[in-house]
């Protein structure tokens, strides 16, 4: 281990118990409300904030907070150079912050309460001031995030998640794949579902993807315009109505991707592998909670996002 490694990396790996894993998740999916789905979770890291009598919106947003919690905690254990990794991939949070923000600017003002980041901010202190749409862009600009394409809050909204990916990209090279993935997923959502022109510019931001994937008119034809590290992500999805199974198998290829590298002994390798191991769990369970909320599910497998993803494996 790299010096002032050690307490982290032993951290991350400790945080492994704290996942329930896809077996406790599955009992959680079958359960026949989401007052018995609820109870599921007793017990487990999730029950500290996941309780009795929550609907199934507050109970989702526990489980977020528990993620961003454990990675408050690994990022305080890390030197500079694995809390700055840290405050990379929790930067979904901070755009979480001021999306809502934007949401909240451009309609009737409410918003939730904003994800409390601690350290792991970089410039919500600055955008949680905004009281217009202008004001956050602005503040967005002079942060880590960037100067991006666009002043409205669609705009601002896509920008922040090309400039997300670029960062965890140049933070975490092992994450290559997955971020490339995940703008492939996004990029099919906007031109083959919302079907809009309006966002180029903010779709040419994200990594990898170049003006001939937005005029494809298929999800064949716009996988056969992205390089193979973008895709994969679309492997076994013939209609843009099958996406949400290409998203699924995507959090397959992530699990996968982080077992691998959770036995590697490069100490950032073995942070990113438990940070996305965490979040694997985390939105599982919120799917799980998703489906007994609707009254269970006889087959968890699909609903889970477990199993299915041997195609994607095999193409990526």
């Amino acid at each position: 281990m790299k010096p002032g490694w050690t307490g982290g990396v032993t951290r991350a790996r400790l945080l492994m118990s704290r996942v329930i894993g896809p077996e406790h998740a599955s009992e959680v999916a079958r359960a026949p409300s989401l007052t018995e789905g609820l109870a599921a979770l007793t017990g487990s890291a999730y029950g500290e904030r996941v309780r009795a009598g929550q609907d199934l919106a507050t109970a989702q947003r526990g489980i977020a907070d528990t993620l961003l919690w454990h990675l408050r905690i690994l990022a305080g254990w890390l030197p500079g150079a694995g809390a700055a990794l840290i405050r990379a991939l929790a930067g979904w949070f901070e755009l979480m912050n001021i999306d809502a923000r934007l949401a909240a600017l451009a309609s009737d003002g409410r918003e939730p309460p904003p994800f409390v980041l601690g350290t792991l901010g970089t410039m919500w202190h600055t955008a949680e001031r905004a009281h217009t749409i202008e004001e956050v862009a602005d503040a967005v600009a002079g942060s880590p995030w960037g100067a991006l394409p666009g002043r409205s809050a669609a705009e601002l909204s896509l920008g922040l998640r090309a400039a997300w990916g670029g960062r965890v990209q140049a933070s975490a090279p092992e994450a290559a794949d997955w971020v490339a993935g995940a703008a492939a997923l996004l990029v099919a959502r906007e031109v083959l579902v919302a079907h809009t022109g309006e966002h180029a510019a903010q779709l040419l931001q994200y990594p990898g993807i170049e003006q001939q994937a937005l005029s494809a008119a298929s999800v064949p034809e716009l996988r056969g315009a992205l390089s193979p590290r973008a895709g994969w992500a679309l492997a076994g999805v013939g209609e843009p109505t099958e996406l949400w199974r290409a998203e699924l198998a995507w959090w397959n290829r992530v699990e996968d991707d982080a077992h691998a590298l959770l036995r590697h002994i490069d100490d950032e390798a073995v942070v990113l592998a438990s940070v996305a191991l965490l979040a694997v769990d985390a939105q599982r369970t919120a799917r799980a909670l998703q489906s007994a909320a609707a009254g269970g599910s006889v087959d968890t497998r699909e609903i889970l996002g477990v199993g299915p993803a041997e195609d994607v494996r095999a193409a990526g």
